[in-house]
């Protein structure tokens, strides 16, 4: 991978990190979660907090993967690359699984839009990290650039909003 590339690639890989353990960034998904079940109605500090157990589950789930990046300091270039592609695509497959859960929780009256944003948020955020693992992939620097960028965009946009929620803990968490 060109050394210009690295660089990039080693603070992308901990925004992320941050990121995606943040269960809120930003995304442009279209589906809606469901507002409708039997029983009790859904409140907001109950959606909070079961979003809250899987954005730890996630957070768990992302610090193995932090402890796989920071093995790879003594490797080769070329295996680093291959793994540091293999822990972004990773952590990409495992916040999609969990915008899936959260997804599933029905909205509490009146916040479904808020969740609907939150959440569309949250895969925009995992494509701006693809991203930046394709362009690791095929070492494009500006591509890489370009990803990284967006994302720190994304987060930037969406982590007041989400803390606003009452998802601050499950936000650019480390």
């Amino acid at each position: 991978m060109p050394d210009r590339l690295r660089p990039v690639l080693g603070l992308a890989v901990t925004v992320v990190a941050l990121v995606l353990a943040g269960c809120g960034g930003s995304s442009n998904s279209t589906t809606t979660s469901s507002s409708s079940t039997q029983g009790p109605k859904q409140t907001k500090a109950h959606f909070v907090a079961q979003a809250t157990v899987i954005c730890l589950a996630l957070e768990n789930q992302d610090n193995a993967l932090k402890a796989r990046q920071e093995a790879l300091k003594g490797s080769t270039a070329q295996s680093a690359d291959t793994a540091f592609v293999a822990i972004v695509n990773q952590l990409v497959t495992d916040t999609r699984a969990a915008q899936s859960r959260l997804r599933k929780l029905p909205s509490p009256a009146g916040d479904g839009q808020t969740i609907e944003g939150l959440l569309n948020a949250l895969t925009e955020e995992a494509d701006d990290a693809t991203g930046i693992a394709k362009a690791a992939s095929n070492q494009e620097s500006a591509l890489g650039e370009t990803a990284e960028k967006d994302l720190k965009n994304s987060v930037a946009r969406n982590s007041a909003r989400a803390a606003e929620f009452g998802m601050k803990g499950c936000i650019g968490s480390e």
